[in-house]
């Protein structure tokens, strides 16, 4: 809910400006958060390789094929790695609130007042947007105006 002010011309002056209206200063609680994402895409690739390394220290079936072994063992691997990215993003999540620090901001609202429109510009007429003399593009220039 804002409030509306009682005169549009408190906030509209007569030169057209932009005006300002009072700031309000509020106490608030600033912290730096770790990205998930980040940390679930190193665990996913934690998980990749994990996978790889554990399907290559073993001899493979002849039967199924490496690659092959390397989705199976991969399939549950890999959200392994993810679990474990999002556990690691959780215990920094919860060490972040440690460093919560407060801080003064300032609120304050600003009204501009709009540009009015401006008519739009007419286009291009056909000899203006010509290059030259007419003539097809590729064609070769008269003997008379070729360089020497």
């Amino acid at each position: 809910m804002s409030q509306q002010p009682q005169d549009d011309a408190a906030i509209q002056p007569e030169d057209g400006t932009a005006k300002t209206t009072e700031p309000e200063l509020h106490r608030v609680a600033v912290r730096r958060a770790p990205k998930w994402s980040v940390f679930l895409v190193i665990g996913l690739l934690v998980g990749l390789i994990a996978t790889i390394a554990v399907t290559t220290a073993f001899p493979a079936d002849p039967n199924v094929g490496m690659g092959m072994t390397v989705f199976i063992v991969g399939i549950f691997v890999v959200p392994l790695g993810v679990a474990l990215g999002a556990l690691a993003a959780l215990i920094a999540d919860r060490a972040s609130f440690r460093r919560v620090r407060e801080v003064t901001v300032e609120r304050g609202e600003v009204h501009v007042v709009p540009e009015p429109a401006r008519a739009p510009e007419p286009a291009p007429t056909a000899t203006e947007s010509a290059p030259g003399p007419e003539r097809a593009h590729g064609d070769a220039a008269p003997a008379d105006s070729r360089p020497d």
